[in-house]
């Protein structure tokens, strides 16, 4: 299906974009927000391997491009950006047919001129039915991390709140501060004295910059030291039961490098009795799932799913996540683990019909 026919000349994004001469990149947006090598985009265009980040079925991605003789001049002005979503198979591949009716959309509507000097031509893509606009979020933090790849500089909003953390603001301005400042300083955690600032307020900040702040730094990469504050807090919060505050500051770990002190803390926050919360489950589905190949914690993730009083929440999660590359293997293996608990075992029999 990716191959040249009359009323789709242009086979794949990938052909698309070399035909309009475009510079172009691909970030998921489904997950947590990262980029996408384009040869491998173009594989999995031609069906040959799976979308590695579907979320819920669907591959949820961003094309950003612009033209390449901006390339040549000192930064790129005005690229454009495509948020897209086609279904995946339960293997993870790729709806080939939404895409072939997404490219033939923009053709009708574009012909090859999709890069240009103005807006008037990406407005006109504006309403089709694969297209997705992200929550406030996530849409600050791709701006973010999208001027972060293109070197360019951060929003007006990005100096307010370095100097919010660096104490040059009192604490209780902090709704003073933007969601898109936030993001821009989760994008450059690692930039000046960023992290060191962070670690020094964390302690300091209500939930609702937290609640910011989970939702933002979750696509960075963070550090041992960051990570470490993060789980110090998280566990005083759980002391007083204030588990609000607990799974935003987990949101924050996503990106972290220290994989042994994040498969503790979820092993650690899995083991709260008094934790048996869905939006737990979610955090670890959606930003954690690499972490569930390790058998000891899938088990015991999947056993506080299936206790748990929405008995629709063990499915959508085992759906969500069989359809992952990185997890499939476990998922299906866990199906034919005679080890596997008693909650378990009904909820996959509940699953495939057996009960």
């Amino acid at each position: 299906m990716t191959t040249a026919t009359p009323n789709n000349p242009v086979p794949t994004i990938a052909d698309l974009m070399a035909k309009a001469d475009a510079n172009w990149r691909v970030f998921d947006m489904g997950r947590r927000i990262q980029s996408i090598n384009k040869n491998d985009f173009a594989v999995m265009e031609r069906g040959e391997k799976p979308y590695p980040y579907p979320l819920q079925q669907k591959a949820r991605f961003a094309v950003l491009f612009w033209d390449q003789k901006e390339s040549k001049q000192a930064k790129v002005n005005n690229p454009f950006i495509w948020f897209l979503q086609f279904d995946v198979d339960e293997l993870g591949l790729l709806n080939l047919q939404q895409r072939d009716h997404f490219i033939s959309i923009v053709i009708k509507e574009l012909g090859s001129a999709i890069v240009g000097n103005n807006d008037s031509s990406s407005e006109k893509l504006d309403n089709h039915p694969y297209s997705f606009t992200p929550d406030q979020n996530k849409q600050a933090s791709f701006n973010a991390k999208v001027k972060v790849a293109l070197k360019q500089p951060a929003s007006m909003y990005y100096e307010h709140v370095q100097s919010y953390f660096n104490n040059e603001i009192s604490t209780d301005k902090w709704q003073e501060l933007t969601v898109q400042g936030i993001a821009d300083f989760a994008a450059r955690i690692e930039d000046t004295n960023n992290e060191s600032n962070l670690i020094a307020k964390l302690d300091e900040l209500t939930v609702q910059i937290l609640s910011v702040l989970g939702g933002t730094l979750e696509h960075s990469t963070i550090s041992t030291l960051l990570t470490t504050k993060l789980i110090e807090q998280q566990n005083i919060a759980l002391d007083s039961s204030d588990h609000e505050e607990v799974f935003h500051l987990l949101r924050c770990m996503a990106g972290s490098e220290a994989k042994g002190l994040v498969k503790e803390q979820l092993s650690h926050l899995l083991a709260q009795p008094d934790l048996n919360e869905e939006s737990l489950y979610l955090i670890i589905a959606g930003r954690f799932w690499d972490y569930l190949n390790d058998p000891e914690l899938l088990n015991l993730y999947f056993d506080k799913v299936a206790q748990h009083s929405n008995q629709q929440l063990f499915a959508g999660i085992f759906a969500d996540l069989v359809a992952v590359p990185a997890t499939r293997a476990s998922l299906l293996g866990l199906l034919r683990d005679p080890n596997r608990t008693a909650a378990v075992s009904r909820s996959i029999g509940t699953l495939f019909g057996n009960q």
